[in-house]
């Protein structure tokens, strides 16, 4: 069965592109004859320098890099939009012409070479995006009728087992309904070890299978799965340009005739000095290849890509490099507490006994009547029963009383369970709040007749890091603002625990809209969120985040950055990455014009040649900031 399973998933695999790599591959080729047909032209030049010998090698290397670049070039004039090609081809030509051969050569040489710079650069940020689509298997192993049988992920259906087996990559989402084993999720949500999985977990397609044999029930689409979802928000984020990015776009575009212009008076002052005709034009030829906007116009797309890329490595998927600048301006962070910084799990936090009866008399008391219940509160208090060494007596009837909690029998006796207002309606006998409170949380009250026994306090859970979010945020001077529909003593508690620095209670949705607008004015304000109830704030925010695969899919649509893995610690770090990124694209602009200033000053003055201009203030920059920018497509 594994070999014909093998054999039929073999046809599974898609083919690579030949086409795309036969066009590399000849770009290749003709940029190593370029360079060989330079060099021999120099080679001969310096044995026979008198003759034209050297001219047929110089012509031939520019036709065989000028191919790429001289059409572009004519297409720009011809739709009156002059750019980086018309100027390197305008040179190159020139100079051949006043007998600067060599010269003319080189430059179109060195500058196809940067071409290829650029795209090698775009090509290492496309493969990462294929890196991810590789994730997903070509086929999985369904579990049909007692039979396995190879399909591919598109053709498995929505409650369909699959078997994945030790060292396999899960092909699509689902639930473990048998077997147990550990997880490498770290291609998902950034996770650096293994995470155990037992029945009842979800696992993620992409992940690989450590060690157990499992099956999993499908609960997503291929088309569906949290994957897919990233590979399509990491290629949509392609499209989204951030402004500075836009601004360089517009300066580009009137950048190239202000250098023509510049370029052309430097000719005229140069005949003005006495300078020959030929001297005159090789000056403004080479002001007119430094002046190249190649550098910093691809800085700033490969940085943004770069750093998008490299942040859904991390398990956090931005969805614009607009939006990469503006959450590195970030002045307040905005939290939802249910489900955000907290789990939404509710948790026995403490018992406060009345009447001299124990922890455990009430506990299983609790337990016993919410044992069939599918109720928040019900699950919890089995849950905190369970882990008591106590045992639980099963009800011989119980009630729900909506709006107030449950009346049933154990061994005959009747018991209340639920909130303070059920208590006083059965007139059993309760410390007036001023007097006695048990603490703050969800209180549910357990009582015997008239006898109040004890009160139970559950809390939500603290998610995990939001502590070490919240702190790490603090030192990077950012204010950070809990918003909360629950009651100000439990959003009170909360945010003294986490140590937040201001709260907002009992908010409506609609009064988390007007709260976020109102902590817009103070600055660049983000808002991280999980639930339907949460969407019309993520909009509103200047950057809005939602929290994971457990997000809604409103929230997640209305979103501009979500989280895959439900670690707020990844908050601070994306913050810290978006302001590397601005940091290295300021870098490379500066740079940029920094250094074609400098080297423009000196071929200006006659101290560089055509190559050297294009060498250093072209093709070795272009490559600089490229490099530059590279740093930001890795794994943190």
């Amino acid at each position: 069965m594994l070999e014909e399973s093998k054999r039929t998933c073999s046809s599974c695999e898609s083919p690579s592109d030949e086409g795309k790599t036969g066009k590399t591959w000849y770009k290749h080729l003709m940029a190593l004859s370029s360079g060989i047909l330079l060099l021999i032209g120099i080679l001969s030049e310096l044995i026979a320098p008198s003759t034209f010998m050297n001219y047929p090698f110089y012509i031939s290397s520019v036709v065989c890099s000028g191919q790429f670049i001289i059409p572009k070039g004519i297409k720009g004039v011809a739709s009156r939009r002059l750019d980086q090609h018309f100027l390197m081809s305008s040179a190159s030509i020139a100079a051949i012409i006043i007998g600067a051969p060599a010269e003319g050569a080189a430059v179109m040489f060195l500058f196809f070479i940067s071409i290829l710079l650029e795209e090698r650069a775009e090509d290492r940020v496309r493969q990462e995006i294929e890196t991810l689509v590789e994730l997903e298997p070509p086929s999985v192993i369904v579990k049909l009728d007692n039979r396995e049988v190879c399909m591919n992920p598109t053709d498995v259906k929505l409650g369909d087992l699959i078997i994945v087996r030790p060292g396999v990559r899960i092909g699509i989402d689902g639930i473990i309904v048998d077997g147990a084993t550990s997880v490498d999720q770290s291609t998902i949500t950034g996770e650096s070890h293994p995470i155990p999985k037992s029945v009842g977990d979800e696992v993620f397609a992409g992940t690989i299978n450590q060690e157990g044999y499992i099956e999993v029930e499908v609960t997503a689409l291929s088309s569906e799965s949290i994957l897919s979802k990233i590979i399509e928000l990491v290629d949509e984020s392609r499209k989204k340009r951030a402004p500075i990015e836009k601004t360089i776009s517009r300066f580009s575009r009137v950048y190239t005739p202000i250098v023509l212009a510049l370029s052309f008076a430097i000719g005229i002052i140069s005949l003005l000095l006495n300078y020959t005709l030929t001297e005159a034009t090789y000056r403004a030829l080479t002001i007119l290849v430094v002046s190249c906007p190649c550098a910093f116009a691809i800085s700033i797309p490969v940085s943004m890509v770069s750093a998008i890329a490299g942040s859904a490595r991390n398990g956090v998927l931005v969805k614009g490099g607009v939006y990469l600048e503006k959450i590195s301006k970030t002045k307040i962070v905005a939290f939802d507490k249910t489900g955000t910084l907290t789990e939404g799990v509710l948790s026995v936090k403490d018992v406060c006994l009345h009447n001299e009866h124990s922890k455990d008399e009430v506990l299983s008391v609790a337990a016993s009547l919410e044992m069939m219940s599918e109720h928040p509160i019900g699950r919890a208090l089995v849950e905190a029963a369970s882990h008591e060494t106590m045992s639980v007596p099963r009800a011989s009837s119980f009630e729900a009383i909506p709006g107030r909690g449950i009346r049933g029998q154990i061994d005959t006796k009747e018991y209340l369970i639920g909130n303070r207002r059920l208590l006083l309606d059965q007139k059993v006998s309760l410390d007036s709040l001023t007097e006695h409170s048990c603490g703050v949380g969800t209180l549910v009250y357990v009582a015997h007749q008239e006898e109040h026994f004890g009160t139970i306090i559950l809390t939500d859970t603290l998610r995990r890091n939001a502590k070490r979010a919240i702190a790490r945020l603090r030192e990077m001077n950012i204010k950070t603002v809990m918003l909360t529909g629950d009651s100000e003593n439990v959003a009170r508690e909360i945010a003294d625990e986490i140590g937040i620095d201001s709260y907002v209670a009992e908010l409506l949705p609609h009064q988390k809209v007007e709260a976020i607008n109102e902590l817009k004015t103070e600055g660049i304000t983000v808002f991280v969120g999980d639930g339907i109830n949460d969407t019309p704030a993520l909009m509103e925010a200047d950057v809005g985040i939602a929290m994971g695969s457990n997000a809604s899919d409103a929230a997640l649509e209305s979103s501009d950055i979500a989280l895959i893995d439900m670690d707020l610690a990844r908050v601070p770090e994306l913050i810290k990455k978006s302001r590397k990124t601005m940091g290295i694209v300021h870098q490379n602009v500066a740079s940029s014009l920094i250094i074609k200033s400098v080297i423009g000053f000196f071929a200006g003055i006659g101290f560089l040649s055509l190559w050297m201009a294009i060498a250093f203030g072209d093709m070795g920059l272009t490559f600089a900031v490229i490099a530059n920018a590279l740093r930001l497509v890795q794994k943190d």
